[in-house]
């Protein structure tokens, strides 16, 4: 049995800890908040954005194909994955199930590229995954509309020149108040498709709308700051749901201490009173011995 002395620092020792988890927890709320209003903030404008494109895109001509909506058929397209993962640890399985969700859409595919977000994503396969761009790294902490425009910058002129052929953004997406888990949607080729119904209170998208100097020119200028929204959207949510994780690990952590604190108070409380118990037997047969060699 441990000495009441070992029992009282452990006690300390998580008690020490057990603020660290409570501070974090508390960190991450904050953090949650305030990336939830920022994107509430800029949810209208891609919004408005999203409903612009879909009363141009039926305006464009069936040929020539725009590049944005153009399928390459080939037979080894070369894909690339935009994966979110978070900048720390201590998120519960948040990093290691987008990770495992990676590589279980990309499977065994030579000509895939990685893209990856976060320093924690980019450590677990930087050496390890040959197919991880190594120049790539961006931070997912405090997600930016400015780096949002970069990605999307890179992926577009990547797409254009015909180093890719199809990209994909792999992030994690809250489900609801409890759970989050990750997603995979298209970037590029867009779908035309996904852009043709007409929005709420705008009428025919068929109708007579003018554009300057012509739909294929609307559509180019516009098409980008969809992408920048898809993008901003998916860095907010993911890291939304990080600091969601984070708070669930953090207060598991706490709750856990806490029942650790008190199994070993209890423990100490044991330990003591039975010291106490043999130090008063001792006096007592002292006592008994004195009167007895009398």
């Amino acid at each position: 049995m441990p000495s009441t002395k070992l029992l009282k620092e452990r006690i300390e020792s998580i008690q020490d800890t057990m603020k660290i988890t409570n501070a974090m927890y508390l960190i991450s709320s904050s953090k949650l908040r305030k990336a939830r209003k920022n994107y509430q903030n800029v949810l209208p404008y891609f919004t408005r954005m999203r409903d612009t494109i879909s009363r141009v895109v039926p305006h464009l001509p069936e040929e020539p194909v725009h590049p944005f909506f153009h399928v390459r058929d080939v037979p080894a397209p070369k894909r690339a994955y935009v994966v979110l993962t978070a900048d720390k640890g201590m998120a519960g399985a948040f990093n290691q199930n987008t990770l495992k969700f990676l590589k279980a859409q990309a499977g065994d595919d030579p000509n895939a590229k990685f893209y990856v977000i976060g320093q924690v994503g980019y450590r677990a396969l930087l050496h390890k995954d040959p197919r991880l761009v190594e120049e790539f790294q961006y931070s997912a902490t405090a997600p930016s509309l400015q780096r949002a425009r970069d990605i999307t910058v890179d992926a577009i002129d990547d797409f254009k020149a015909g180093n890719l052929d199809e990209i994909y953004l792999i992030y994690t997406k809250i489900q609801n108040a409890l759970t989050s888990e990750p997603v995979m949607v298209r970037l590029l080729p867009l779908d035309r498709d996904h852009l043709q119904p007409a929005p709420k209170g705008l009428g025919d998208p068929k109708g007579d709308v003018e554009m300057f100097p012509d739909a294929w020119t609307v559509f180019e200028q516009t098409a980008p700051i969809y992408m920048h929204g898809m993008i901003f959207g998916a860095m907010t949510e993911s890291f939304c749901a990080e600091q969601s994780a984070r708070m669930t690990a953090m207060d598991s952590a706490t709750k856990s201490a806490t029942e650790m604190i008190h199994d070993l108070q209890l423990e100490y409380n044991r330990t003591r009173q039975g010291s106490i118990t043999q130090e008063i037997t001792e006096i007592i047969g002292g006592a008994a011995a004195v009167q007895s060699s009398e």
